[in-house]
């Protein structure tokens, strides 16, 4: 994991050592949820609570015209997954037996490569932006909220997601721009490395994320 963080810092680096450019921060309170998925004749997972979270980072826009950026950075992002594990008993007109909900608190190292598409000026020193890309994200952190869920063993290190979204900038001096906007994040890749439960077929849970951005460029 430290060889990854300084692959990342160096990258940034790199990328700020030619053409024109921005460095910013980025402040995003999100909402992070999970999708389930499990074919299993004898167990039913369903995804459970969502989880209010807080994203921050820096972020480096390159200009490749006018209207066209290239956008990235180092945004570290928690992530929440919670689900319940409902058990069928052996006759189907049994009741269904629910086990308690489990919640686990992950944290990601993301690295986004965005490309951002500008209009001319609404207003003023304002302009319209939309926002598509993907990025990796490296786990640095993942713990059950109570001792007792064991249901997942181990998380993978790596994820993936694809980024979509959009918001407005405004340019509040020669070297300042502020800018707000919503993004989605939709997780690519199964999370779950490693289930204690044993279930007929592979469990797979997807992050998503709905995130509200601030934050200014210098």
């Amino acid at each position: 994991m430290k060889k990854n963080v300084v692959f990342i810092a160096l990258f940034c680096l790199a990328l700020t050592s030619y053409g024109q450019s921005k460095l910013g921060l980025k402040f995003s309170p999100s909402i992070s949820s999970n999708r389930v998925s499990l074919v299993d004749s004898l167990y039913d997972v369903e995804s459970e609570n969502s989880g209010f979270k807080f994203s921050l980072g820096l972020i480096y826009d390159h200009e490749i015209t006018e209207t066209y950026f290239l956008s990235t950075g180092l945004i570290f992002v928690p992530r929440q997954v919670s689900f319940q594990v409902t058990e069928e008993a052996d006759q189907p007109s049994a009741n269904y037996t629910k086990e308690p909900m489990e919640e686990y608190r992950l944290n990601y190292l993301q690295i986004p490569v965005t490309l951002k598409l500008y209009t001319n000026e609404v207003q003023p020193d304002a302009r319209v932006f939309f926002q598509v890309g993907m990025a990796p994200e490296f786990k640095v952190f993942s713990e059950p909220v109570e001792e007792e869920y064991d249901l997942i063993e181990e998380f993978k290190a790596v994820d993936a997601t694809i980024i979509f979204g959009g918001g407005v900038e405004y340019r509040a001096g020669i070297n300042t721009t502020l800018f707000g906007g919503v993004t989605y994040q939709r997780g690519l890749g199964n999370v779950i490395k490693t289930e204690t439960w044993g279930f007929q077929e592979e469990l797979f849970i997807r992050n998503s994320l709905l995130s509200f951005d601030l934050g200014i460029k210098f």
